[in-house]
């Protein structure tokens, strides 16, 4: 479930480099279908511009406590009282040290002392800033009154010297906010690789051999380890699906194409867990090189068998992986077959031939079963809750 929904979140940039790292934040809060409203202290200006923030965050951006064309009211002081979240990003050393010492003379730090909701601080700065004697003891005492500082990466700074003081990753940036709205994260600081969808075998350079998963399934355990967490990994074939946000997305057409693409992942990164949910054709056929004409003639393809992807990366990781079983007969017994010959720790069993389960539909009925022949029903319901409890019976 997404907590992120219609949250009302004030986004308060101050002026650090970093500022241009605040566009990335508001596109994934907005595609998370949080509200936002940004205020931007003159220093920020000089980094970032009001027309870019505005077409972002689809809202105005107030830049003054004193605007030239004012309301009635004070605007500042209206949000204090609408908001769910403050998030402070980039944090600079000025905004923390005022705010930690009750300084109220411009904008963003006015805002910040009447405000009493949840806050968090995102610093960016430069590492003997970070380390300055004042700026430690300003997060020590904001700390003190349960505000969130979320304390910044080492590495290379904008200034070419190497230090603590480059802004936090958007995975950590993204989690501490779904903390506050009370998400479950069970999978905070763990690596998840999902496959989704269909693949595409060519038999000319126009037709091919496919199925008709719309990857819905796939999709939905992406997003549901995203919202516990994770950082994902999704690699789907061709769907008619939007590219979820916070994923690294990798698209695909054939079979042997997924197979290079997990291979090179799987290679690269330690995965926790690896959900295999794709519909991956089991044939191809030799592609003829011109496009295949229509005679009186009957055409027989020859049929090729395909590697077996599943059972090929299982003896490449030491991940939980998870297989998927469609059915339409024996579903049981083939699924049960495919968890031992496979060698994986669970597989997800539903049928497709079962009204409003399966295929190209937003809801499943799946039963799932691990190792030891232990056997749960999740019955029908959407997809993503599906994905929700697959992962959470897992865990």
């Amino acid at each position: 479930m997404n907590k992120l929904e219609n949250k009302n979140i004030l986004l308060c940039i101050t002026g650090s480099i970093a500022a241009y790292k605040a566009c990335e934040v508001i596109r994934l809060l907005r595609k998370e279908n949080a509200h936002i409203q940004i205020m931007l202290s003159h220093a920020a200006e000089k980094f970032i511009g009001v027309a870019t923030l505005a077409a972002l965050s689809n809202n105005k951006v107030i830049t003054s406590l004193f605007p030239k064309s004012p309301k009635g009211g004070l605007e500042h002081v209206d949000l204090a009282f609408e908001i769910d979240l403050v998030l402070v990003l980039p944090a600079t050393a000025n905004i923390l040290c005022k705010s930690a010492n009750g300084i109220a003379d411009d904008l963003i730090s006015t805002t910040l002392s009447i405000c009493e909701q949840p806050t968090i601080f995102v610093p960016a700065m430069n590492y003997k800033m970070w380390q300055n004697t004042a700026t430690i003891k300003a997060v020590k005492e904001l700390r003190k009154r349960e505000k969130i500082i979320i304390d910044p990466e080492e590495g290379k700074l904008a200034s070419l010297h190497s230090g603590e003081g480059r802004l936090a990753n958007l995975n950590t940036i993204m989690n501490t906010i779904r903390k506050i709205f009370k998400s479950n994260l069970l999978l905070e600081k763990k690596r998840v690789l999902v496959t989704a969808g269909p693949t595409r075998e060519a038999m000319d350079p126009i037709r091919f051999i496919s199925n008709r998963s719309s990857g819905k399934m796939g999709f939905s355990i992406a997003k549901a380890a995203k919202n516990m967490g994770a950082e994902v990994t999704l690699v789907s074939g061709p769907v008619n699906l939007e590219d979820p946000s916070q994923i690294e997305l990798h698209k695909i057409e054939s079979a042997n194409e997924m197979l290079e693409k997990l291979l090179t992942l799987i290679s690269k990164n330690d995965f926790d867990y690896i959900f295999m949910s794709a519909a991956v054709a089991d044939y191809c056929t030799k592609p003829a090189q011109q496009k295949i004409k229509r005679t009186n003639k009957m055409i027989k393809l020859e049929l090729y068998k395909i590697p077996d992807i599943l059972k090929l990366i299982t003896k490449k990781t030491k991940a939980t992986v998870i297989g998927f079983a469609l059915e339409t007969q024996d579903g049981e017994k083939e699924a049960i077959r495919k968890l031992q010959n496979k060698g994986i720790d669970f597989i997800i069993l539903n049928y497709a031939n079962e009204k409003n389960a399966g295929f190209d539909v937003n809801t499943n009925h799946v039963y799932i079963y691990d190792k030891s022949n232990n056997k749960i029903e999740l019955p029908l319901d959407r997809k993503d809750r599906i994905a929700k409890k697959i992962i959470e019976h897992i865990i």
